[in-house]
């Protein structure tokens, strides 16, 4: 299994940073995910997002280089702090020494770390506590993953203002309102998903899990 990585993006939301995707296949993505429950209803395997990685993973047959990590950062811009991982796919597949490579080569090269996430944090991504976020799916399972020493990334049961896609079309607008959890944990809303802020990933690097301002849970608007 291999992650596949890009030196730029276009995503307003992380910022122009190198990404990742996992799988030089559509076969090796989906066996990385394999047991996720929210697989169909998937963004990356069921929106755009999927046509982009088919591209890469027919360019990588013929370019293999082309998309290795030592590239992608030797191509990034000057401006790039961060790098997104598995944009697509889970990382759990790789061995833990193998994102600790990645951590260490991307510190190397003078950015400041690596944002990953993990939908398998209490089963077959376990290993990779302190390298990765826990993505879970509501508040209950965020105190559950903290309680297990995991800073998790939660789906919030609302949605931005400016979200129109038809899969959140009966999800509440979120009115400001602040999240805790049900132990009492507080959420920060994702700071590049509040448009006063003017942020995105690589100005705010709040899920890079070594930072020193450790916040537990990050909450996630629907989109």
């Amino acid at each position: 299994m291999k992650m596949l990585w890009t030196s730029t993006s276009k995503n307003t939301k992380t910022g122009n940073i190198p990404q990742g995707y996992v799988g030089e296949t559509k076969e090796d993505t989906l066996e990385s995910c394999e047991g996720c429950p929210i697989i169909k209803k998937c963004y990356h395997h069921n929106g755009t997002p999927r046509m982009a990685h088919a591209s890469m993973q027919r360019s990588h047959k013929n370019k293999p280089r082309r998309y290795e990590l030592s590239n992608a950062l030797a191509g990034s811009v000057r401006t790039a702090r961060y790098v997104r991982g598995a944009v697509g796919g889970d990382p759990s597949v790789f061995p833990r020494g193998v994102v600790q490579g990645w951590r260490d080569e991307i510190k190397g090269a003078g950015m400041e770390g690596l944002l990953l996430y993990t939908h398998f944090w209490n089963g077959k991504g376990s290993h990779l506590k302190g390298l990765a976020m826990a993505s879970v799916d509501s508040l209950e399972a965020a105190d559950k993953a903290c309680d297990e020493g995991w800073r998790a990334a939660v789906v919030l049961p609302v949605k931005g203002a400016a979200s129109k896609h038809s899969r959140v079309k009966s999800v509440p607008v979120w009115d400001g309102s602040d999240f805790t959890t049900p132990e009492g944990r507080r959420v920060v809303v994702c700071p590049a998903q509040r448009p006063e802020l003017r942020k995105d990933c690589n100005t705010c690097g709040l899920c890079e899990p070594t930072r020193a301002e450790r916040v537990e849970v990050i909450g996630f608007l629907q989109h």
